[in-house]
C-alpha cells in the first residue's frame, strides 16, 4: 500500500522484522475496508484514498463493521477533545498504521481541534511510507500548519503545528519516551493514547509493558484500545475461526489469551497503573444512544441495503472498547454494565442435544422447514455455500428412503431466504415471502394443497424477516397469522395479516388495544388455538426491542376477527433469565414442556453457551394471566447446550427447528459468515430430547439428485407444441460500418454471415484450448443435473475445476456451461477475453465493419457449453433512434449492453423474442429471466408454444455472427457436440444505465429499478382502506401504466 520500498531496519534480526512485517499486512488489509467505508459512508474530502489504490467494494457486512470500529475510535477522540481543560492535549495513536484519521478530524472538527496534536506512531519503515504518500498529497499538506519532512533517519518523520508523525517500534519504549518528552510533550498537558488492533500483536509481556510505561508518563492520561476478546470463551464458532484466520496468516493474537474476558482487560490495565478502566462490547456500544444516537443508525439503512444482522451482532460482541484513565472517571460517565451471568433456574441435566451421525452437507441458512411425515424433512431454499438455493434438502430417520412423500417447492418458487413456510392439515402447508437481496423482497405466495403446489394469492406487499403461526378459528378453518417484517425500501411493518384456506387472499387484522412497533425477526409462537406471545426482533432503530407480548384472536358475532394485544414486559422482567429473551432470527417451538426458543442474537451482548436455548413455561404463563398474579422464576428456564454436549458446538443462527416429537426438536443447518475470517456451517441435524429419553438421533441427509421437484401444474403454464413453425431471423452480409448502423436504428435481430472472426474457428479445437489456457487453470463452471438451466430456480450449482478437466467432461456429454468472468477481479471486472485469455486473443477478432462495437465494448466472455439450454432472459440496452441525449455513464460498472453473439465451433440454436412479448412470459418482477423452459427437449428439438408471442429462431453455423438487439429476450441451445462462442457486450444507451456494478451486464434499467419501489410505496398507500376500494384505485393506476405503454 505504501508507494515507498519499505527501507531494512538496521539492527533488526530477519525474524523480528518477518513478524513485524507480517503485523504491518493487517494494516494493509484493515485500511482497504476502511476506504471502502469511506466511499460509501463519509462526506469528502476522503483521506483513506491517497493510502488505498483500486479500492474494492466490500460486503454490506464488512462495510458497517468497520464503520462501528471506524466510528469507536473517531468518537472517543472527539469526547475527548470535548472535555474541558486549560491544558494542551495530544492524541498519541500507537501503531497507526495508514489510518488519517488526524486528517478527517482537522478537516471535519477544526474548531475542536484547535488545542490538540495529533501524533502517529508505528514501525519506522511503514513510516517513511507513509510519509511519502502525505508529502505527495496536497489535499492533506495543505490541512497541516510550517510542514516539514525530515529525514527518513529522523525519529519525527513529519512535524507540523498540529499533526507528527514518529517512526518507532513500540518495543523500543526508551526511543519513545525520549522523543516525546525531549521533542515534543511539555511537562502538563493532558494525553490520549490510542491503539485500535495494535498491542494485541505483540507479545502480553511487550503489550503490558506500553500500557505500565503509558501510565506514568503523565498524571493526566487516557488510554482508548479497541480489541478482540472471548465473549463466551474460545471454543464459540465465531472466536475459533477468527483465531484460525489470524494464525493463518502468521499474525497471531497475544492478549486475548491471557485477558479473555472484559473484567479481565479492566483488572490488566489497573495492574498497569490506571486508576479507572471501563470496557464495552461494539454490540454494547451499538445500542447506546450516546454513542450511536438512533437517528444514526436509522441513516446508514440508508446507504445500502443491508440484512446480516445476527453476522454483525457476532463480530461486534467478539470487539470491545476499553477507556482507561489515570484519574479515576474522565472521559465516559460510568454506565450500567450488562448484568452478571445468571442461569437459575438452570434445567440444562434435563436435556442432550445430540448432533447427527453423518454431520456433513446440508450447508445451508435462512431457509425454511417443508413437512413431509413422521421420519422425513425438507428444508427449502435458503442461502448455500455460493448463492441462494432453490432447492430443498431432503432430510429422513429411514435409510432406504430416496425421495419425500410429499412434493417440495417446485423449481418455479424462485430461490429465496427470510421467508416463512406455515404446516396446515394433511401435509398441507403455506409459503410466505422471503427475499432475493434485502432491496428485492418477494411478494408471492405458494400453498401445497391436495400434494399440488400452486400459486395463491401474494401478500398485501413484498416482506422478509416476517414471523408467521398456524392458528384455528372458530369456524374451524385453519389460517395462517403473518406480523411485521421488512420490505425491499427499507420499511419495517406493524401489521397483521390472515390468511384462511376458505378466502379470497389476506385481510389485515384490526388492532385493539396496545400496539407493538414494528419490527422484523420477531419471535412469534401460539400457546393455543388463538393465543400466542410475541417478543424480540429489531425495530426502525436498528436495535433489538426488549418487551413480550400475549396476543389473541377474538371474534365478533359478525365472523369477523380481532386482535387483542397486552404488554406482558414488567411481569416478564421479575423472572431472572429475562434478559436473554429478547432475540431476533431465533426459532421457537412449541412443545409438551413448553415453547424452546433456540439460538439467534440479543441486545448489547452475545448469548451465553448457559442461555443458548431456552425454555418458556406455557402452563405456568396462562396461570400467572390468568390469576393476574406476579411472574415466577420458574417460567422461564436455561437449557444451554444441554447437560453434555456431544461434538463441536453449533452455531445457532439462520437454523430452523421444529417439534419431531411431543418433547423433543429437531435442528437443522445455520452458520454465519463470520466477518473476514471464514464462514461456520452448522451442518446435519441437531435432536434435542429429555435427558431420560432413549431416543437417537437418525436423521440424516438424502442425496439431492434423489427427489428433485417437478414444475408446478398451474394453468398458466404453457403447452409443449412440438408442431410450432417459427420464423427465421433474416440471414445478412456487413460490408461496411452504415450497413451495421442501420441494423441498429432497426433495432431487429439479424444473423451476419460471410464475416471473418479470426482464425478461431480453425483453431480453437479441444487439444487447442487445452494446450493455450492451461488445462491446470482454474474456471468456474454451471453444472446442471438437468437439460434445461433455469436461473429463477437455480437447479444448477456453480463449481470451480480445473479447464482441463472442464473440457473433458463437456466433450463426453456433461451438462455443464462456462460463461467467463474476469481472471483479475471478478467481482469488480467484466470479462475481457483479451485480458484473461490473453493466449487467445489474436485468434478472434470483430470485423471492421462492426467498429461502433469495438469501440463501445464493455466485456467479451468466452461460452463453452455442452448439451444443456440457457434460461431465457434479457439483456438491457436501449432503442438506438432515440436522439437527444448527452452520452453519460454515471459508473463504469453499471453498464448494461447490446450484444452480438460470435459462434466459432460447433452449432448453436437460439429462440428469440420481441420485448413487447415480456408480459407473457413468466418473468418475475423486478428478474431478467423468465420461469419457462423454452426447449422441452433437445434431441427432438420441441419447444413450448405460448399464446400472443412471436419467437423467432436462428441457427447459428461455425462464423456467424448474430445482433441481438436490446429487450429481445433469447435463449440458446447447442443442436450437436460443444459449442464454443464469444459474446461482445457493447454499449448503445446513452443514459440511464443501473445503479451499482454490474460485471456480467444483465443489470436492469435504472428507471425500472427505481420504479419498482415506488409501485412498492403506492400499494402502501392505500394500506387500511377496504380491499374492494384498494382493489379499485390500484386497477385505475394499472390502466394509466398500460396506457403511457400503449398497450
Amino acid at each position: 500500500m505504501g508507494a515507498a520500498k519499505k527501507p531494512a531496519a538496521a539492527g533488526v534480526s530477519t525474524k523480528a522484522e518477518r513478524e513485524a512485517d507480517l503485523v504491518m499486512e493487517t494494516n494493509n488489509s484493515s485500511i482497504v475496508s476502511k476506504r471502502s467505508v469511506e466511499l460509501l459512508y463519509y462526506p469528502k474530502p476522503h483521506f483513506f484514498r491517497y493510502f488505498v489504490k483500486r479500492p474494492p467494494r466490500r460486503s454490506p457486512l464488512i462495510n458497517r463493521g468497520y464503520w462501528l470500529r471506524m466510528h469507536a475510535m473517531a468518537e472517543s477522540v472527539r469526547q475527548f477533545m470535548k472535555q474541558p481543560s486549560d491544558k494542551p492535549k495530544f492524541v498519541l495513536n500507537l501503531g497507526c498504521g495508514f489510518d488519517p484519521l488526524p486528517f478527517i478530524l482537522l478537516s471535519t472538527d477544526k474548531s475542536l481541534c484547535s488545542t490538540t496534536r495529533f501524533v502517529d506512531i508505528d514501525y519506522e519503515k511503514l513510516m517513511v511510507n507513509k510519509k511519502t504518500a502525505i508529502r505527495r498529497t496536497d489535499e492533506i499538506t495543505r490541512l497541516l500548519e510550517n510542514v516539514e519532512f525530515l529525514s527518513d533517519e529522523s525519529p519525527i518523520q513529519i512535524r507540523s503545528e498540529q499533526y507528527l508523525a514518529i517512526g518507532c517500534d513500540l518495543k523500543n519504549l526508551k526511543k519513545l519516551d525520549d522523543v516525546l518528552k525531549t521533542e515534543l510533550l511539555p511537562s502538563d498537558c493532558s494525553i490520549l493514547f490510542l491503539a485500535e488492533v495494535s498491542l494485541t500483536y505483540m507479545d502480553v509481556k511487550s503489550a503490558n509493558a506500553v500500557l505500565a510505561w503509558a501510565s506514568k508518563l503523565n498524571n493526566d492520561s487516557q488510554f482508548c484500545i479497541l480489541e478482540q476478546f472471548f465473549p463466551d470463551g474460545p471454543n464459540h464458532p465465531f472466536a475459533s475461526t477468527m483465531m484460525k484466520h489470524f494464525n493463518k496468516l502468521g499474525a497471531p493474537l497475544y492478549s486475548i489469551h491471557e485477558y479473555r474476558s472484559l473484567s479481565e482487560q479492566e483488572q490488566r490495565f489497573r495492574n498497569a497503573g490506571w486508576a479507572h478502566a471501563q470496557a464495552r462490547s461494539l454490540w454494547d456500544l451499538w445500542s447506546d444512544n450516546e454513542f450511536v444516537g438512533s437517528s444514526l443508525r436509522a441513516w446508514l439503512d440508508t446507504v445500502e441495503p443491508f440484512d446480516e444482522w445476527e453476522e454483525f451482532a457476532l463480530f461486534a460482541s467478539h470487539y470491545f472498547l476499553l477507556v482507561a484513565s489515570t484519574k479515576p472517571q474522565t472521559m465516559v460517565q460510568e454506565l450500567q454494565k450488562t448484568p452478571a451471568l445468571t442461569t437459575e433456574p438452570d434445567i440444562s441435566s434435563q436435556y442432550v442435544l445430540l448432533a447427527g451421525n453423518n454431520p456433513r452437507g446440508g450447508q445451508r441458512r435462512f431457509g425454511a422447514l417443508i413437512p413431509d411425515s413422521e421420519n422425513s424433512m425438507g428444508h427449502h431454499s435458503g442461502l448455500g455455500r455460493q448463492t441462494r438455493d432453490v432447492s430443498t434438502d431432503l432430510y429422513s430417520t429411514c435409510k432406504g428412503m430416496t425421495t419425500p412423500q410429499l412434493p417440495f417447492p417446485p423449481r418455479e418458487v424462485s430461490a429465496r431466504m427470510c421467508h416463512t413456510v406455515t404446516s396446515l392439515r394433511g401435509g398441507d402447508c403455506l409459503l410466505v415471502g422471503g427475499r432475493a437481496s434485502p432491496a428485492n423482497a418477494f411478494q408471492d405466495c405458494w400453498l401445497r394443497q391436495g400434494k399440488q403446489w400452486q400459486s395463491t394469492k401474494s401478500l398485501p406487499a413484498p416482506r422478509f424477516r416476517h414471523s408467521a403461526v398456524k392458528i384455528t378459528l372458530e369456524t374451524d378453518s385453519e389460517s395462517v397469522l403473518v406480523y411485521g417484517g421488512k420490505s425491499s425500501d427499507g420499511s419495517i411493518f406493524d401489521t397483521w395479516l390472515l390468511w384462511q384456506t376458505h378466502s379470497n387472499g389476506w385481510q389485515e387484522v384490526e388492532i385493539q388495544g396496545a400496539r407493538p412497533p414494528a419490527r422484523f425477526g420477531a419471535c412469534l409462537e401460539s400457546i393455543n388455538q388463538t393465543t400466542g406471545v410475541l417478543f424480540g426482533g429489531i425495530g426502525s432503530d436498528g436495535i433489538i426491542i426488549e418487551d413480550f407480548w400475549i396476543w389473541k384472536i377474538r371474534h365478533r358475532s359478525d365472523g369477523t376477527v380481532f386482535l387483542e394485544l397486552t404488554d406482558h414486559t414488567e411481569h416478564l422482567q421479575q423472572t431472572p433469565l429475562s434478559q436473554y429473551i429478547y432475540r431476533f432470527g431465533s426459532t421457537v417451538t412449541r412443545t409438551s414442556r413448553g415453547l424452546v426458543i433456540v439460538g439467534g442474537i440479543i441486545p448489547r451482548q452475545i448469548v451465553p453457551y448457559e442461555c443458548e436455548i431456552m425454555l418458556l413455561d406455557v402452563g405456568e404463563l396462562l396461570e400467572y394471566v390468568e390469576n393476574e398474579s406476579s411472574w415466577g422464576h420458574r417460567i422461564l428456564s436455561a437449557i444451554g447446550l444441554g447437560g453434555i454436549l456431544q461434538g463441536a458446538r453449533p452455531l445457532l443462527v439462520g437454523h430452523v427447528a421444529c417439534a419431531i416429537d411431543p418433547d423433543q426438536v429437531l435442528i437443522l443447518g445455520g452458520g454465519a459468515v463470520c466477518f473476514s475470517f471464514g464462514t461456520f456451517w452448522t451442518e446435519g441435524g441437531w435432536v434435542l430430547k429429555p435427558a431420560g429419553s432413549t431416543a437417537q438421533n437418525n436423521w440424516t441427509l438424502v442425496p439431492e439428485a434423489m427427489h428433485t421437484p417437478e414444475p408446478v401444474a398451474s394453468p398458466k403454464t404453457p403447452q409443449i407444441s412440438t408442431a410450432l413453425k417459427l420464423s427465421s431471423i433474416r440471414r445478412i452480409r456487413v460490408d461496411t460500418s452504415e450497413q451495421f448502423q442501420q441494423i441498429l436504428a432497426d433495432g431487429k435481430p439479424v444473423i451476419i454471415e460471410g464475416s471473418d472472426i479470426g482464425p478461431c474457428t480453425e483453431l480453437w479445437t479441444k487439444e487447442y484450448l487445452t494446450d493455450v489456457v492451461g488445462s491446470d487453470r482454474k474456471v468456474v463452471v454451471h453444472e446442471s443435473q438437468s437439460e434445461n438451466m433455469n436461473f429463477q430456480a437455480k437447479n444448477f450449482s456453480y463449481v470451480t475445476k480445473a479447464f482441463g478437466d472442464f473440457l473433458d467432461e463437456v466433450h463426453a456429454g456433461g451438462r455443464q456451461y462456462l460463461r467467463s468472468i474476469s481472471a483479475e477481479l471478478p467481482s469488480k471486472l467484466p470479462a475481457n477475453l483479451a485480458a484473461d485469455f490473453p493466449g487467445l486473443k489474436d485468434d478472434f477478432k470483430l470485423p471492421q465493419a462492426l467498429s461502433l462495437v469495438t469501440e463501445n465494448a464493455h466485456s467479451s466472455p468466452l461460452r463453452i457449453s455442452g448439451p444443456v439450454t440457457m434460461w431465457l432472459h434479457y439483456d438491457v440496452s436501449s432503442n438506438t433512434k432515440q436522439e437527444g441525449w448527452k452520452l453519460r455513464v454515471a459508473d463504469r460498472y453499471a453498464q448494461v449492453m447490446a450484444n452480438v453473439l460470435c459462434q466459432i465451433r460447433g452449432e448453436r440454436r437460439l429462440v428469440l423474442f420481441p420485448p413487447a412479448d415480456v408480459q407473457y412470459l413468466q418473468v418475475p418482477p423486478g428478474a431478467s429471466s423468465s420461469t419457462i423452459d423454452i426447449f422441452q427437449n433437445i434431441k427432438d428439438g420441441s419447444i413450448v408454444s405460448i399464446p400472443h408471442t412471436s419467437p423467432q429462431e436462428a441457427v447459428l453455423n461455425s462464423g456467424d455472427i448474430l445482433f441481438i438487439p436490446p429487450m429481445w429476450l433469447h435463449t440458446a441451445s447447442p443442436t450437436g457436440g460443444v459449442s464454443v462462442a464469444v459474446n461482445v457486450f457493447f454499449r448503445s444507451l446513452p443514459k440511464g444505465y443501473a445503479a451499482g456494478r454490474d460485471v456480467y451486464g444483465n443489470r436492469d434499467l435504472q428507471a425500472y429499478e427505481k420504479a419498482r419501489i415506488d409501485i412498492q410505496k403506492m400499494v402502501r398507500s392505500f394500506d387500511g382502506l377496504p380491499s374492494d376500494i384498494s382493489r379499485f384505485y390500484l386497477l385505475r393506476l394499472a390502466q394509466e401504466l398500460k396506457d403511457n405503454a400503449g398497450v
